[in-house]
């Protein structure tokens, strides 16, 4: 366990390159937080694969492939395990042998074990809103659930023969959600732009609760055992630390410095972290 002395006002901007289409802003502040110590927010350091400046070389199940075929090839949802050695290799026919960084990737042959598992939870559909109208005029928020519909409403109309081709169902059983009501993520309260980023990525289950006096809460976890390494300002951390972050108060929705937020794609973030890079990487990046 490391202390970690967080003495400054940090705020970012979600850019998900995993293909959102709003850049919804949020705010990670570190003003209420001096002296604060924090348990396990540091991964075990492997050394980063690109140090050296040494080419890569990439294997898929022990056979070579091309470092594009192996980042179309693993995700974190195939990927069983890597290892990242130093080799002496023909990088192509006109070559003579060199060092290298051999990344040895395992993965699923089974594409059905290999495939992103279903959301989980008592909601079958929703949409992410990023505007309202107010007076007249749109205006932008932070990004949050707009409408939803529940899995057992839909199973009983599917069965009735009310959902048409598309899966669009009726419009009174689209629930509305207010903006102000809390997300609630592996137990901890985080923003709603948050739990829209890793929506698609690591977001296991998705429920809507009614907590007290009938107000409804948003309920989700994560994947256990296939989280991505975090590196939040060029340094490691784990999701659950990052949560932590949030248990503590230190995301708020306000804007200050504002930081790009993105997810990388396993083959890149082993080649830039080492081995604990191959669930992929969520980079936090202050914006220039």
């Amino acid at each position: 366990m490391k202390p970690l002395y967080l003495m400054f006002v940090l705020s970012f901007g979600v850019v998900a390159a995993a293909a959102q289409e709003r850049t919804p802003q949020a705010v990670l502040r570190f003003d209420q937080a001096s002296s604060e110590e924090l348990a396990d927010l540091h991964v075990a350091a492997d050394a980063p694969a690109r140090d050296d400046g040494r080419p890569f070389a990439c294997k898929l199940n022990r056979r070579r492939v091309s470092e594009a075929a192996a980042y179309d090839a693993v995700t974190l949802w195939n990927v069983r395990r890597v290892r990242v050695k130093s080799r002496r290799m023909r990088l192509s026919d006109t070559t003579g042998r060199e060092r290298v960084r051999l990344l040895k990737f395992f993965i699923e042959r089974d594409r059905r074990k290999g495939a992103r598992p279903h959301l989980l939870g008592n909601v079958a559909g929703y949409t992410w809103v990023s505007h309202i109208r107010e007076g007249g005029r749109w205006r932008e928020v932070p990004v949050h659930i707009g409408l939803y519909t529940l899995r057992p409403e839909v199973d009983s109309l599917r069965r009735a023969g009310q959902v048409d081709a598309r899966g669009a169902v009726p419009e009174a059983f689209r629930h509305a959600l207010p903006r102000d009501i809390p997300y609630v993520l592996d137990g901890v309260e985080v923003p709603s732009p948050l739990f829209q980023f890793i929506d698609g990525l690591i977001l296991r289950t998705l429920s809507v609760v009614c907590v007290s006096e009938g107000r409804p809460c948003v309920v989700g976890d994560t994947y256990p055992g296939r989280s991505p390494l975090v590196v939040l300002g060029g340094e490691r951390t784990t999701v659950a630390a990052w949560l932590e972050m949030c248990r503590a108060g230190l995301f708020e929705m306000s804007a200050g410095m504002p930081m790009h937020y993105y997810y990388i794609l396993p083959v890149e973030a082993v080649q830039l972290y080492g081995e604990a890079g191959r669930y992929g990487a969520i980079r936090i990046d202050m914006a220039e």
